[in-house]
This record gives C-alpha cells, sequence and structure tokens, in this order.
C-alpha cells in the first residue's frame, strides 16, 4: 500500500487543475522514472487504470500508482510551493537524499 502526503495547498491546486480539464480525468497519476540523475517523480491527469494499479483517495482526490512506481512512492510528500516568480509541484522524500545505509531501505521495504 502507497504510503503518500499531500499538502492542503496541493490539494487546492490538484483540485483547481481537475476542475479545468475536459472531459474531466478519473485521478492523477503519480509515477516514477529513472535517468542520470537518479530516481525522479512527477504525475499527470488519466482517465486509465489497470487492475495492477494501486488506487488510493487523498483528500478527496484518486491517485493512481502503478505497481513498478509504488515502491518508490511510501513516505513522499506532494506540494506546491511558489519561490518567487516560479511555482510547481514539488516531491520530497526523505529517504532519496540519504543513502539507503542511512534508512536501511525502509523507504523501498514499508
Amino acid at each position: 500500500m502507497v504510503n503518500i502526503s499531500v499538502t492542503t495547498t496541493a490539494l487546492d491546486k490538484i483540485g483547481e487543475l481537475l476542475q479545468e480539464q475536459q472531459p474531466s480525468p478519473v485521478g492523477v497519476r503519480i509515477f516514477v522514472y529513472q535517468d542520470e540523475t537518479g530516481v525522479n517523480h512527477n504525475m499527470s491527469f488519466t482517465n486509465d487504470i489497470s487492475t495492477t494499479d494501486e488506487v488510493f483517495d487523498v483528500g478527496g482526490i484518486t491517485f493512481i500508482a502503478d505497481v513498478n512506481s509504488s515502491m518508490f512512492l511510501n513516505n513522499i510528500v506532494l506540494d506546491f510551493v511558489t519561490v518567487g516568480l516560479s511555482s510547481g509541484f514539488v516531491f520530497q522524500n526523505e529517504c532519496a537524499t540519504r543513502s539507503c545505509l542511512t534508512c536501511n531501505g525502509m523507504c523501498r521495504k514499508q
């Protein structure tokens, strides 16, 4: 089971964006991908839910994660921040900023 926290600011912004989408999406897909910088988090609106996806509700918004991404999503905090003229969604993961020796791999075991 995915254990993710979403700030009120992020929930409000996602709710705003969901209302603007036509047709209305089923939910928000959160996923990870790996490149030369490491494991990265992203999200998009979706109407597709696979039988192997994990589906969960946070603050009335449906989030979807594929089985491969879900193990990297535990203990993530999704926030929406504004710094100067820039704003956007930020994924905060305490385990990602430390070696797995420090957290003993708990971010993948939960």
